[in-house]
């Protein structure tokens, strides 16, 4: 998986969550599902992209600076 990748999994985990929070504050149905996926989806991405940039040669270079 690239690293953008990664991001977009992000950014749709945002999106959901805004939608979801605006279904609840609606009350409208199923808004606690789709808080529920966009924060699976936000933490998916977030440690798919901590994995790739730990992962990436020039991460120990720039650690050890």
């Amino acid at each position: 998986m690239k690293a953008k990748h990664s991001l977009f999994l992000f950014v749709f985990g945002l999106c959901f969550d805004f939608v979801g929070a605006l279904f609840k504050i609606l009350h409208a149905p199923h808004g606690d599902h789709l808080l529920i996926i966009g924060t699976i989806l936000k933490v998916a991405g977030a440690l798919s992209f901590l994995y790739k940039l730990l992962t990436h040669p020039k991460t120990k270079d720039f650690f050890d600076q």
